[in-house]
């Protein structure tokens, strides 16, 4: 609380403000709380070798919800990390620019392997084999991890990063030859963070403009949710979406829906909005699972709680707790955002339960 004292001729004012924390922060707080994060951030970044994570969302910031971090790394000619599952996180791998390999294996299955370019995604389920391989100079991997808190292994592996000028990673390491992440001898240590190494895993190499198997429909036919716990890869408009017209033009794209989620009760999905008709208000939302709006694309307003009105472009990030009320709409023509969210009723079930199967990745032109 501030106090301040204005003298006039006759009276003694006592004028009294109450100190709000901004809406605005450099790293996730260590507390659940509304916020909003700019992309490329401080965020508690660390490097481990030439990869920088930062972590929006955390488990102290959601109540150990889930976690949100980018990956911001060059290219390299070996695996950014040796291969290991989760016995309890369910990990998940979108595609925010430039080019990632991704190989993952479910128990004795098939392996899948795909090329990730921007828009694409891929889940590993706990008990998952994975890795992966940076393959362009200017890539960043956004992950989301339910539950929260495996940031911890990255806080225990890596090293502060601090830039004044906040460039996304630091240009000077050389991956032309070593791997970015721990080594096998380390990752066998790190149980306690739920990493299990899997030394055994080769990594198959047949993958070529995406393709692996051969067979594979990537990029050039539908993608489906997986039913059976197995890794799945959805290339960019080409899962399944479903169109909401009760608040303008509304397409959810899931990733992830309680289906898949099991146990872990989540969802994740991306939503592409129109700009909203003048006859039409905005509506009020209060969900019973902490989530987080990441810009992909235009320009979003979010109004949380009581909270100035928040204006996101591009990679930031807004969080909002449990049972507080949120609105949001689109300052640009075109605007589209990932949203993960703890629970099963959260903003993306809400809006597939309104809406219709759709089959394009653009709202239509004109409002019906």
């Amino acid at each position: 609380m501030k106090a301040h004292l204005f003298l006039t001729a006759t009276s003694l004012v006592l004028d009294v403000t109450l100190a709000v924390p901004s809406l605005y922060v450099d790293e996730a707080p260590n507390y659940l709380r509304p916020y909003v994060i700019r992309s490329y951030a401080t965020a508690q970044a660390v490097n481990v070798g030439s990869q920088t994570y930062r972590f929006m969302v955390t488990g102290p910031s959601s109540n150990y919800a889930f976690t949100l971090l980018d990956t911001n790394a060059p290219n390299s000619n070996a695996l950014g990390v040796l291969p290991h599952l989760h016995q309890r996180h369910h990990e998940n791998f979108f595609n925010s620019k430039g080019r990632y390999q991704l190989w993952a294996q479910k128990d004795n299955g098939a392996q899948q392997t795909r090329i990730l370019s921007p828009g694409d995604f891929g889940t590993v389920s706990p008990n998952t084999t994975h890795t992966f391989q940076i393959l362009d100079p200017d890539t960043q991997m956004t992950g989301t991890i339910f539950p929260g808190g495996f940031e911890d292994l990255f806080f225990f592996l890596g090293t502060n990063y601090t830039s004044s000028t906040h460039t996304p990673y630091i240009p000077q390491f050389d991956n032309s030859t070593s791997a970015a992440g721990p080594g096998g001898d380390l990752i066998s240590t790190l149980e306690s963070f739920d990493v299990y190494s899997q030394p055994n895993f080769n990594p198959r190499s047949d993958a070529i403009n995406g393709f692996a198997p051969q067979d594979s429909i990537w990029h050039d036919g539908a993608n489906d949710l997986a039913e059976d716990g197995t890794p799945y890869f959805i290339a960019n408009g080409w899962g399944p979406k479903t169109l909401n017209s009760q608040h303008g033009y509304q397409i959810v794209a899931p990733l992830v829906s309680p289906v898949q989620a099991g146990d872990l009760n989540f969802t994740l999905s991306t939503i592409s909005i129109s700009k909203l008709p003048a006859n039409i208000s905005v509506p009020t939302w209060t969900f019973d699972g902490a989530c987080a709006f990441k810009v992909l694309e235009g320009k979003l307003s979010v109004k949380i709680a009581d909270y100035p009105i928040a204006e996101l472009i591009s990679g930031d990030v807004a969080f909002v707790p449990p049972h507080t009320t949120v609105q949001y709409w689109s300052e640009a023509y075109f605007t589209k955002f990932l949203f993960p969210s703890a629970g099963v009723n959260g903003l993306d079930q809400r809006l597939v339960s309104g809406g219709k199967d759709y089959d394009f990745v653009t709202f239509p032109s004109t409002w019906v």
